[in-house]
């Protein structure tokens, strides 16, 4: 705990610190600005929880055309997966660059327009390339910049807002984040849905459009919380590991949720169609009531880590998500609306916790690229998620049949996420206790 020159109390424990390298100039903590001003902090936050929504609506609204872009390109089964993994690819290897400039420049603002940019104008080339001239080989390639547009983007709107964020109130910040985050995700297949039908090009246009609206929002209302020059290089921000090993904590959990949702969106989809026999619009309706209380709650769960701390809502949560998860294959075909609803609650509550310490653990020169190692975990689970539970299956169906190879590989990785939790509990507890003991 340290106390500034104004007064103003750091409530962060000094386990969760990291000091700046000797001879570094760093930006101006706005803490010590906004602690007290509630209506000041929305004024800051709001935009950037809207800019992110908007961003994320193209992403979930894209998937619902991959049908009709493999007719329109004549793409084979292979290039239909890789459509869908190469902007996570991408997203991989352009988030510690993108941090690394966002990091030297101590400004996120100018970082993250030139991202929408670059975003909406992917988007336009895909939706161009649908309409006019199917190229495959240009469509990847499009789709693989797109995707390291969108990460960059992710990842400079969580610097930005842990920079703004006052460590008393910073569960409440970024649980207001992940929660626009995931309304995007969910409105994004909503309005996908509704559009795909005519044209794939529409989605495509309709998603440039969107991502023009952020970046005249970002523009207009989004403010940097400094602006002096700290001296890193991308090397400092691949060493940032090194340096801070405790953000493994935030980062493992990352992987292994964003796994489970890759699961989510793949196997158990899979699941309710050959198993279950759900139609198209009640696995809709399943998968909404796993979306929708995730995204509503992830307020209210930031709120939670203000006041309880971070690491028990993570622990816990964790602990309950994966017994849940691993009950998807076991429980009656009737109870599967309530189990979806449970995983959705305990989802939020790991979630927004999970952010928040990410936060608190990224060095304040370095927290962009903090939340780049954050970003580039969960999309290598959510990369890995359908590739593990789709070679389960496989191996198991011959011998199994389907319906148990189903239910194991939900239980396996349900115990994926209850070993994090455990492994990753006696940290979490001695953290806990010592916010806990800190003088406020």
């Amino acid at each position: 705990m340290s106390e500034d020159a104004t007064g103003s109390i750091d409530l962060t424990p000094a386990s969760m610190s990291t000091a700046a390298p000797t001879g570094v100039a760093c930006p101006p903590t706005a803490a010590t600005v906004l602690d007290g001003a509630s209506a000041s902090l929305a004024r800051v936050v709001a935009p950037l929880s809207l800019v992110l929504f908007l961003t994320m609506l193209p992403v979930t609204m894209i998937v619902l055309v991959l049908k009709e872009l493999k007719e329109t390109f004549n793409a084979g089964t292979f290039w239909s997966h890789a459509f869908m993994s190469v902007n996570m690819i991408a997203a991989v290897l352009a988030a510690p660059v993108g941090a690394a400039v966002a990091d030297r420049l101590s400004r996120r603002k100018p970082v993250l327009l030139a991202a929408l940019a670059l975003n909406a104008a992917t988007l336009l080339v895909m939706g161009l390339l649908c309409a006019r001239q199917p190229v495959l080989w240009v469509l990847m390639i499009a789709r693989f910049v797109e995707g390291a547009a969108h990460i960059v983007v992710v990842t400079s709107v969580m610097a930005l807002a842990g920079d703004w964020a006052p460590s008393a109130r910073r569960g409440r910040v970024m649980g207001l984040v992940g929660g626009s985050l995931m309304f995007g995700t969910a409105c994004g297949a909503v309005i996908g849905g509704r559009i795909a039908g005519a044209a794939a090009d529409r989605v495509f246009h309709l998603g440039a459009a969107i991502i023009v609206v952020a970046g005249l929002l970002a523009a207009g209302w989004v403010r940097d919380a400094g602006a002096q020059r700290c001296g890193t290089t991308l090397r400092d921000t691949l060493n940032l590991i090194a340096r801070s090993r405790r953000l493994l904590v935030p980062y493992a959990y990352a992987f292994i949720d964003r796994l489970c949702v890759g699961v989510v969106v793949s196997t158990l989809i899979l699941y309710l169609s050959e198993i279950v026999n759900l139609t198209p619009a009640e696995r809709g309706a399943m998968l909404a009531m796993f979306l929708v209380p995730f995204a509503l709650l992830c307020y209210p769960a930031g709120r939670l880590a203000d006041r309880w701390g971070r690491a028990l809502p993570m622990g816990f949560g964790s602990l309950a998500f994966g017994l849940v998860f691993s009950a998807y294959g076991l429980v009656p075909h009737a109870w599967l609306w309530s189990v979806m609803l449970a995983s959705g609650v305990l989802s939020a509550i790991m979630f927004a916790p999970n952010l928040t310490m990410c936060a608190d653990l990224a060095p304040p020169e370095h927290r962009a690229a903090a939340f780049a190692g954050f970003n580039v975990a969960g999309s290598l689970g959510f990369l890995v998620g359908p590739l593990l539970a789709g070679g389960i299956c496989t191996l198991l169906e011959p011998r199994l049949g389907t319906d148990r190879a189903y239910t194991i590989t939900f239980i396996i990785t349900g115990a994926a996420e209850v070993l994090c939790a455990l492994v990753t509990l006696p940290w979490l507890l001695r953290l806990h206790r010592a916010a806990r003991s800190a003088p406020r």
